[in-house]
């Protein structure tokens, strides 16, 4: 398949669009520029559900950039020259929500369009050998650098040598795989777009509602501890025991996290519970008597 040309940018306007909102915002964001409302936040879970889109344009360095910028151009302009510009601006919309938000239910959230370009990757990996459309979309040295880099991430994570978003990786490959067969396979077609609604409906509930239950990552809910203290300052308990009971969900260990969880239960007038986190808090920080005093006051 012959491959699309830098000059011919014109005829790409969404794979172009994309990689030019990309660049700009992240040369924004190089150059301090306040972005951080694209970023993947703990706001999801307070309806800024954008954020599993924006996070795409943002790359942390040079490297990053080029990488996802040069493979979307590869994969993204095969797939708009034959299946036209609106069909791939809503593939780039499903690829970098449903890899986004699985990322996010699952692991710290990213930035970046690895999810984006390993969708097309896992569309193209079908569709070049069931719609002769695409044939020679995709040469084996790609699949094997697609397969290879997908591994070496998960090794570098793994090791602490340098984190990525493998889940992003691999959910964003398996729609790509599921939109593929629903394209090449047209009795397929129910069951592809029924898994991969299905597989989009659970990242965004795993993003917002159940993130607390599912997360895997040991570094969050200090934000959601964070609006738990601040709505305490303003007697909003409702809102306080809400955004506690999800911090000490993510941080069990975290002894701040229960007291502040006693005080919400206590003004809420579930005293038992605000006994059992009073007690918690003195269980993991033993010599703070403010914990030990808050769990005797309610004997």
């Amino acid at each position: 398949m012959t491959r699309a040309k830098w000059v011919d940018l014109p005829k790409y306007p969404v794979t172009a669009g994309i990689a030019a909102l990309a660049v700009a915002a992240t040369l924004a964001w190089w150059a301090k520029v306040d972005v951080s409302i694209l970023f993947e936040t703990a706001d999801i879970r307070r309806g800024q559900l954008w954020r599993l889109f924006t996070s795409m344009f943002l790359h942390l360095d040079i490297l990053h950039l080029l990488f996802n910028i040069w493979w979307l151009w590869i994969f993204g302009t095969q797939v708009e020259r034959i299946l036209g510009h609106a069909k791939t601006a809503l593939l780039v919309l499903l690829f970098a929500v449903g890899s986004g938000s699985l990322d996010f239910a699952l692991s710290h959230g990213g930035v970046g369009l690895s999810g984006v370009g390993y969708g097309f990757f896992g569309l193209l990996w079908v569709l070049s050998k069931k719609d002769d459309r695409f044939r020679g979309a995709l040469e084996p040295r790609t699949v094997s650098l697609f397969v290879g880099w997908f591994f070496l991430c998960i090794f570098t994570t793994l090791t602490g040598m340098y984190r990525v978003a493998n889940v992003a990786h691999g959910g964003g490959a398996l729609l790509g795989v599921l939109v593929g067969y629903g394209i090449a396979l047209p009795r397929m077609r129910v069951v592809t777009v029924a898994a991969s609604s299905l597989l989009c409906t659970l990242g965004i509930l795993g993003s917002t509602i159940g993130r607390p239950y599912i997360n895997l990552s040991h570094n969050e809910g200090y934000q959601e501890a964070k609006w738990g203290y601040d709505a305490l300052l303003v007697n909003d308990d409702r809102t306080a025991l809400r955004w506690l009971k999800d911090a000490a969900r993510y941080q069990p260990r975290t002894p701040e996290v229960w007291y502040d969880l006693g005080i919400a239960y206590q003004r809420a007038g579930d005293l038992p519970a605000a006994k059992r986190a009073y007690e918690r808090a003195h269980e993991l920080a033993p010599g703070n008597t403010d914990y030990t005093d808050a769990a005797k006051s309610l004997n």
